[in-house]
């Protein structure tokens, strides 16, 4: 699977503050909304990367196919670490 390295990434995302109309000194301080993505990278350039948690179909290339991906800003991103893939077969 080197063609689709796994990787491991720290992020950080917009987040909502509250449902419905909220008073103002109710408003909390900035702070930031850290998420962490697992995935198989599908593409990446200087805008972002694009995951995806699942490969189908990997032994036929022709056929391969995926749900669920996630663009992620290059803006956005705090760090990336490659994971271990001794036990992804392909």
């Amino acid at each position: 699977m080197d063609k689709y390295p796994l990787v491991l990434v720290e992020w950080v995302d917009a987040s909502r503050i509250n449902d419905g109309w909220v008073d103002l000194k109710d408003i909390p301080q900035p702070y930031p909304h850290k998420c962490v993505t697992v995935g198989f990278v599908l593409s990446e350039n200087e805008h972002g990367k694009v995951l995806v948690p699942t490969i189908g179909d990997v032994g036929h290339e022709d056929n391969s196919h995926t749900s669920g991906g996630m663009m992620i800003p290059a803006s956005a991103i705090i760090s990336e670490g490659r994971l271990n893939e001794d036990a992804v077969q392909g």
